[in-house]
């Protein structure tokens, strides 16, 4: 009998798989019949960045509209080679066929060569694949998206020129608007056939004509849509060819599948009824913070490899290592805002791949942070030698236990044991007094000098997750506009340097085209401002915020954050001592897949790897260490390690996003689902630090993140709240 019940666990069932082994749409036959694009006209794009315009370059592309469209034209040979179109195709099939049908095909040229020559890729690579479109102009909406951008653009350019605007921006004016709506009508027509434009981030591939070859340009009537010749293309729907555009494979769209299987919704609803986030939904509340990342460790699959085997990233930027001096305050712009290179490579390596890895040396050029995780190296192999050898060595240290004077259950020190010691945890903490250590009882075990050295690779350790908490919540808050205001800035250019498009500057011929002096738009100051305030909001909430063991000293703020800290370090050592010839040297999870209530979980790269992420981007386990260990190679191949001061691994550190930056982020970062894998070969040793927040403060959002009207439900809730409140909304409900 099948009930209501097991309904909505058929569809937890697929959520579940769906999202663990989502792939991505497989083999492409061209050429295909794009459909009707989703909307229609396209709505043009605002605060469009300014560009070098070539008039030349633009006139090879769309002369046919520029002379005139005509018989000839369209029933070129597919054989014959046009000079003036630099010997593109202009088949009167393909001309025919987009007046009255879309179409992709995979391009037969790429960089003017055949595609089985070119050093470009277009094999089935999901990443770089070259393709023709044939788009008609009627269905997509080319002429009205291109008229209001020109209108747009000549009605500033007249208030500047009194009405004698010069014949040569026209024209720019006039192509730029064309150029800018094709590429639009290109990407909602891939983007309904499981395709996107692969631009990247290269700003030289935004520009107009980098992202694809305009062959043939064909004006339509409005009202027949038939073809029709004529000079003047602000108006009119035209349609095109283009060749050679950059794209990619879209992943799977989970939601439009779940709608395809439950088409009247009843799953769906009763999913809601028990709970349940579903794909599409935003994150609103703690709860639901609490449910999606539930979900998402449910989610990953439980299988594990072994290190040969294991995904140890790719090629995007994300998998880089980054320099710990590129996240230092220091690091930002001389005007306050956050590096942009750095901000990107940030967001990019914890949003998709849930890990960042950071190399403390800056390539060997320092060695003072790495000889201080050395010496907490040691101290932590020391710890667990001692025990292994003699268990009775920490019958002086007391039980893993609620921490006295943190203010929260969920605080806890000293150490335990399971599994039959296969796994052994040290938790400390910090006295925020004197730095000490604490339990006071493990000097016992390391000496006074390996207690420093915990403390000092805490220290080390808190100062990388501050600095990474600053760069994720400034880039949301900037992201979301959130200390925006429109006119908070008066500002006036100099003529001196000012930049110029086709001999003129910007002054003299208004090229901003799509912003009227009495819009309501934010000015770039603005902008500019809004990204200052922002960084110095994020740089708040990292000092009175976040828990990094120290006193809070401001008195700008209501605290009682009490004597020890909530962030704790935790000596980890684990191992899988399962004999059998069945499991011998095969990987097992050992310590199961979860989410940190933290911002930052920051795990020193170890000698044996076994950490692994769940990569959002890859759908599959991320084994970041093997990362770190190729980086290391890389820069110190016969493995001298400056000459013995520290290990190898001792340089790295592997940052990942918790639940309280997926807050603060606005969930632009979710919470990295992480684990811990072992094979029979060798233990593995850990010592992470989880920042959380300080006892006793409290979320205010206006102070941290600007404004409470450009905030989410998530933020608007947790506003007010104190931080200890905020954490323990996050843990798990007790089961019944």
């Amino acid at each position: 009998m099948i009930t209501k019940t097991t309904s909505v666990n058929t569809l937890a069932l697929i959520l579940l798989l769906c999202a663990s082994s989502c792939h991505r749409i497989s083999s492409f036959t061209p050429p295909i019949i794009l459909s009707s694009p989703p909307i229609s006209p396209l709505s043009p794009r605002s605060n469009q960045r300014q560009r070098s315009l070539c008039i030349d370059d633009r006139r090879r592309r769309y002369g046919t509209i520029l002379e005139s469209s005509t018989d000839d034209d369209a029933t070129a040979s597919p054989n014959d080679d046009d000079d003036d179109n630099n010997g593109m195709l202009q088949g009167e099939k393909e001309i025919e066929t987009i007046v009255g049908e879309n179409w992709m095909k995979r391009s037969a040229t790429v960089d003017f060569m055949p595609a089985e020559m070119s050093t470009s890729n277009n094999n089935n690579d999901d990443e770089s694949i070259y393709m023709d479109v044939g788009i008609n102009g009627s269905m997509f909406g080319t002429g009205d998206l291109s008229r209001r951008m020109h209108e747009a653009m000549m009605k500033v350019a007249s208030k500047k020129f009194g009405g004698q605007l010069p014949e040569e921006i026209a024209d720019v004016y006039l192509l730029y608007s064309m150029d800018a709506s094709a590429k639009e009508a290109v990407k909602a027509a891939m983007d309904g056939s499981g395709y996107a434009l692969n631009l990247g981030d290269d700003e030289a591939m935004q520009d107009e004509g980098a992202w694809g070859r305009i062959d043939s340009v064909l004006l339509m009537d409005a009202t027949t849509g038939d073809p029709i010749g004529g000079e003047d293309g602000s108006g009119d729907p035209y349609s095109f060819v283009v060749r050679e555009v950059p794209a990619r494979k879209k992943a799977m769209d989970l939601e439009a599948l779940l709608r395809a299987m439950d088409p009247d919704g009843t799953l769906w609803e009763e999913a809601r009824e028990k709970g349940m986030m579903l794909p599409g939904d935003e994150v609103g509340s703690l709860g639901e913070l609490g449910t999606d990342c539930e979900q998402r460790v449910k989610s990953a699959p439980m299988e594990a490899t072994d290190e040969f085997n294991a995904f140890r990233g790719g090629e995007s930027k994300g998998y880089n290592v980054i320099s710990r001096s590129s996240l230092l305050r220091d690091n930002r712009n001389a005007d306050g805002t956050e590096d942009k290179k750095t901000l990107l490579h940030v967001m990019d390596s914890l949003a998709n791949h849930g890990c960042l890895i950071v190399d403390l040396t800056d390539e060997d050029t320092s060695t003072e942070d790495a000889s201080k995780m050395s010496k907490m190296w040691e101290a932590t192999t020391t710890f667990f030698d001692k025990v292994i050898k003699d268990e009775g060595t920490v019958k002086d240290i007391p039980p893993m236990q609620v921490a006295e004077g943190v203010g929260s259950s969920h605080a806890m020190v000293g150490f335990a044991s399971f599994k039959d010691g296969e796994n052994q945890f040290l938790e400390t903490r910090l006295r925020r007094s004197d730095g000490a250590l604490l339990p006071e009882e493990m000097s016992a075990v390391v000496g006074t000098d390996g207690s420093k050295s915990m403390a000092d690779a805490f220290h080390v350790m808190s100062g990388v997750g501050k600095d990474i908490v600053r760069i994720v919540t400034a880039a949301s808050s900037v992201e979301a506009d959130a200390f925006v205001t429109v006119g908070s800035v008066v500002s006036s250019q100099d003529d001196e340097g000012s930049p110029s498009i086709a001999g003129l500057t910007f002054e003299d011929a208004s090229v901003s085209g799509l912003v009227d002096e009495d819009s309501t738009d934010p000015s770039e100051d603005d902008m500019k401002r809004a990204e200052i305030l922002a960084s110095d909001a994020a740089i708040l909430l990292t000092e009175e915020i976040i828990d990094d063991g120290r006193p809070l000293l401001s008195g700008e703020i209501e605290h009682d954050e009490g004597p020890v800290s909530m962030s704790p370090h935790r000596m980890c050592r684990y191992s899988n001592n399962d004999k059998s010839n069945k499991r011998k040297k095969k990987a097992s999870e050992i310590f199961g897949a979860h989410t940190d209530t933290s911002f930052v979980t920051i795990v020193p790269a170890a000698k044996v790897s076994g950490l692994e992420v769940f990569d959002e981007d890859s759908l599959q386990w991320y084994r970041p260490e093997l990362n770190a260990r190729r980086h290391a190679k890389g820069i110190d191949p016969e493995g001298a390690c400056m000459e013995g001061q520290f290990p190898w691994h001792g340089r790295y550190l592997v940052v990942m996003p918790g639940e309280l930056l997926q807050l603060t982020s606005r969930n632009n970062v979710p919470a990295a689902v992480h684990r811990v894998v072992a094979t029979t070969d060798a233990d593995r040793l850990s010592a992470p630090i989880l920042l959380r927040a300080r006892p006793g403060t409290k979320m205010d959002v206006e102070r941290y993140m600007g404004s409470l009207e450009k905030a989410d439900g998530l933020l608007r809730e947790s506003d007010g709240m104190k931080m200890e409140d905020i954490h323990d909304a996050l843990q798990p409900a007790p089961k019944e």
